[in-house]
C-alpha cells in the first residue's frame, strides 16, 4: 500500500503542477485586465484633457479674432472720418471758390480761350 500511497502523492504533485500553472495564467490574465482597465482610464483622462486644452485655445484664439476685429473697425471708422472730413473741406473749398463771380468769370474766361486757341498757337504743341 505504501507503493500506491506514494504513487498518489506523486500523481497529486503532478496534478498540482498543472493546477498551479493554470492559476498562475488566470492571475496573470486578471492582472493584465486590470492593467488595461487603468492603461484605458488614464488615455481617456489625457484624451479628455487634450479636448480640454483645444477647447481653450479655441476660445482664445476667438476672443483675440473678436478683438482685432474691432481694433480693425474702429482703424477704419477713423480712417473713412478722416476721409470724408478732408472731402468735406475740398468740397467747401471749391464751392467757395465757385461762388466767388470774379473767380468763375476768370475761370470761363480761361476755358473759352483754351476751346477757341488752335492748337498750332498753343505752346508745347
Amino acid at each position: 500500500m505504501a507503493a500506491v500511497s506514494t504513487r498518489s502523492a506523486a500523481e497529486g504533485a503532478t496534478e498540482a503542477g498543472p493546477a498551479a500553472a493554470m492559476d498562475r495564467v488566470l492571475r496573470a490574465e486578471h492582472e493584465a485586465r486590470i492593467a488595461i482597465a487603468e492603461c484605458e482610464r488614464e488615455s481617456a483622462a489625457a484624451i479628455e484633457q487634450a479636448r480640454a486644452q483645444r477647447r481653450a485655445l479655441i476660445e482664445r484664439t476667438q476672443a483675440r479674432i473678436v478683438k482685432l476685429r474691432a481694433r480693425i473697425a474702429q482703424a477704419l471708422e477713423r480712417r473713412t472720418a478722416e476721409i470724408l472730413e478732408r472731402h468735406r473741406r475740398a468740397s467747401t473749398a471749391e464751392l467757395e471758390q465757385l461762388a466767388d463771380p470774379a473767380r468763375r468769370d476768370a475761370a470761363l474766361e480761361r476755358l473759352a480761350a483754351r476751346l477757341t486757341t488752335s492748337t498750332d498757337a498753343q505752346p508745347g504743341a
